[in-house]
């Protein structure tokens, strides 16, 4: 390797005449300050500074042995696969210039002819930002130990929705961060976990961000150690909405001595909404969760994936992660016409230096072009990098010593009509990506590892309350508790929820006259989202079996009595039932789609919303001609009317909501009104009512609000929230 860089500088070398005398001020200082004092400088994450004489010539030839060798300035995508922007290489006379002067004896020069030292802004390379946030409280790290993955969810307040250009972050304890995830979460949301185990934060790292689809919460990119910060491509930024956290999930390998954490993270916004969303496509999803990473002791791994993209899109910058026995990383692109398209190849990938990759000019990939991506690991000793001494066997995880894996490229879908296509391509491809996880065990592990670390917090008490139609509390339902999905039967007589006792989360029915609870399922798993049959005489729900990777939906007599029958099940752990018709259709809803499926007729469910949007809380008329439901079709959940045929829809969809709803969602008995929650933010908003007409052609007047009401969780979950004639109404109500 010495040898082949050797010639091309021995090259540039020539160049050079004898009797050129190369200083500091004129040749070197300009090089160094150009490539290296953005990080080699004071408070920096760099080990020393490189911006005086004494500096560099303390030394220069650690300097003139690494960048020889091409390790500094640090840059790892391999030249011409991709045409990058602010390629950080030196070039061959360069290098040659800095091995002439340690040669000649490293002499200053005139100090008058130095340059200037490069204007920095202090502490923050891209600037000030916009919005500064700090971490609440410290946190505390121990000298040794097994890796600290901690989560720390920091109050945004933002009053109007913003979008980020960039995101620079500082952590305090520099040698022990790891690397950081960043997303945003409804406000509050985390709050209950945070502090459990009497340290800031919560542990556990979870998926959001991650995976996606994932509704009230996104990802924000992430940093990793040798990452420099960058700012989106011009016209591109991320969404942060309002009533969101900022969450910040942190890894840190400890060492040796204690550590104080304390980040800093500033936001760096843009002045508009962006016209396209920026979206992360490549292989394999979700970090290889699917790609069966099982690597043996002493020897050498490879995955291959891909994904075919659905639709066309603009190509702008590539990423890739992976741990320490990472080797190789390549992605290409093939077309549809057959050719070939570079994307990034990182020939000896360096887990301390990560960061995205700007092309110099966006480029089309379009629909159908395959992206294909290799990743090569190395686990014998002979890796420099391995973390283990001997060898040890790794497996996917999200420690030093386990490894992932993912290279992909950021791109905007190039008509917006299609971005949401693309999105549930991505999503498509996460799911997939855990049933190949939970098939040969992967999620199983990841999730037994993740209980470990994150304690389990006690969910807030709440009371089963009735409320008239004007937010009058008409009175409580039994007793406190731990409640949610509340559901009044037809009659009006009796209230199904589901409520958590010591872990375990059941359907209980309520009688509201005498408060008498009456508990309808038990078993080893969670049973959620309870809808009353017509008569009211059974209940149908969604038992989830996480650890098997299925959810099914059975129904059961109301009073608790007999046996449950098995009524369907569905690959993936997400899934709410949120209907019964009188014309015998269960609605439900899984992932992104929404389905109809006949309770007693073949079982077989048909898609009534699963092209291009996600779908939730679906409620039939009562004569069976429309449905309700809320979709984002609009960029955001909105509440929608369309016409059925059967277990069709058979009819463009009326938007009844105007600004922002999910769930809640209510026929009255005649059909006449329609009531639904909005959304503020990510939190539920007003009881609102739209008036029906369905005799011609469908008519709905404006929305306006009953009352306000809040204290629930999972509104896109919700069933019969009101009686038959719409007079009162019913939600778990926080015990303060």
């Amino acid at each position: 390797m010495t040898a082949k860089l050797t010639v091309p500088l021995l090259g540039a070398a020539a160049l050079l005449s004898a009797a050129d005398k190369i200083t500091f001020t004129e040749n070197i200082a300009p090089i160094v300050y150009q490539n290296c004092a953005t990080c080699h400088r004071p408070g920096e994450a760099a080990p020393f500074s490189l911006i005086t004489y004494e500096d560099v010539k303390k030394r220069a030839a650690l300097i003139a042995t690494v960048t020889q060798m091409r390790y500094m300035p640090p840059w790892h995508a391999a030249h011409g696969f991709g045409e990058f922007a602010d390629e950080r290489k030196l070039t061959d006379a360069q290098i040659a210039t800095i091995a002439e002067w340690v040669r000649q004896g490293m002499p200053e020069g005139d100090p008058a002819k130095a340059p200037k030292l490069p204007q920095f802004t202090e502490g923050w390379r891209l600037g000030k930002p916009d919005l500064i946030l700090e971490m609440p409280a410290a946190f505390e790290l121990p000298a040794s130990g097994p890796d600290v993955f901690r989560n720390f969810a920091i109050p945004l307040n933002l009053k109007e929705d913003k979008w980020i250009r960039a995101i620079e972050f500082r952590p305090s304890a520099r040698k022990a961060a790891h690397h950081a995830l960043f997303a945003y979460v409804a406000a509050g949301s985390t709050s209950r976990l945070d502090g459990v185990d009497g340290k800031p934060g919560f542990g556990g790292m979870g998926t959001v961000g991650v995976t996606p689809g994932q509704s009230n919460a996104g990802g924000l990119g992430g940093w990793a150690v040798g990452a420099t910060p960058v700012f989106l491509p011009e016209g591109l930024a991320m969404a942060l909405p309002k009533g969101s956290d900022f969450l910040l999930q942190m890894h840190f390998h400890l060492t040796g001595k204690p550590e104080i954490e304390k980040s800093l993270v500033g936001l760096y916004f843009a002045d508009k909404a962006p016209e396209r969303r920026l979206m992360g496509v490549g292989a394999p999803g979700l970090f290889g969760v699917g790609a069966g990473i099982d690597i043996p002791a002493g020897e050498n791994f490879t995955i291959q994936d891909s994904f075919m993209l659905p639709v066309d899109v603009i190509a702008h910058s590539a990423v890739a992660h992976a741990h320490y026995l990472a080797k190789d990383m390549k992605a290409t692109a093939t077309l549809p016409d057959g050719s070939s398209k570079p994307l990034i190849w990182i020939p000896d990938w360096d887990f301390n230096w990560q960061e995205t990759y700007n092309y110099k000019e966006p480029f089309l990939l379009p629909k159908g072009s395959k992206i294909d991506v290799s990743i090569q690991y190395d686990n014998s000793p002979g890796n420099p990098r391995n973390p283990s001494n001997p060898p040890q066997r790794a497996q996917f995880g999200e420690e030093s010593f386990d490894e992932m894996g993912m290279v992909a490229v950021m791109v905007t879908a190039v008509r917006a009509e299609d971005e949401p296509v693309l999105q549930k391509a991505l999503t498509d491809q996460a799911q997939a990506a855990i049933q190949k996880g939970l098939a040969d065990g992967t999620v199983k592990r990841y999730l037994a590892k993740q209980q470990l670390r994150r304690p389990v917090a006690p969910a807030p008490r709440t009371q089963i309350t009735l409320f008239d139609r004007q937010g009058k509390v008409q009175g409580g339902v039994g007793e406190p508790g731990v409640y949610n999905h509340a559901a009044l039967s037809p009659d009006g007589a009796r209230v199904a929820v589901i409520k958590t006792v010591q872990a375990t989360t059941d359907v209980w029915v309520y009688d509201i006259a005498s408060g008498k609870g009456t508990q309808v399922t038990n078993g080893p798993v969670a049973h959620v989202s309870p809808v009353w049959s017509p008569d009211g005489k059974q209940i149908a729900y969604v038992s989830i079996f996480s650890a098997e990777g299925y959810s099914a939906i059975y129904r059961k007599n109301a009073d608790g009595s007999g046996g449950e029958e098995l009524i369907y099940k569905h690959p993936g752990a997400a899934m709410a039932v949120t209907d019964w018709s009188k014309q015998g259709l269960l609605c439900f809803w899984a992932g992104d789609a929404m389905y109809a499926l006949a309770i007693d007729g073949d079982r077989q469910p048909v898609a009534l919303v699963a092209e291009k949007f996600s779908a939730r809380s679906g409620r039939f008329s009562p004569d069976g001609r429309y449905i309700a439901y809320s979709s984002n079709e609009s960029g955001r959940f909105e509440v929608y009317i369309a016409p059925l045929r059967g277990s069709s829809i058979a009819g463009k969809p009326v938007q009844v909501s105007k600004d922002g709803a999910l769930g809640g969602t209510f026929w009255r008995e005649d059909g006449k009104e329609l009531y639904f929650l909005t959304i503020t933010g990510f939190a539920p908003g007003p009881q609102m009512v739209v008036s029906v007409e369905t005799n011609s052609e469908l008519q709905v007047s404006a929305p306006r609000v009953l009352f306000r009401v809040g204290g629930m969780r999972d509104p896109g979950q919700l069933s019969s929230v009101a009686t038959s004639d719409g007079e009162r109404f019913v939600y778990p109500q926080v015990v303060r």
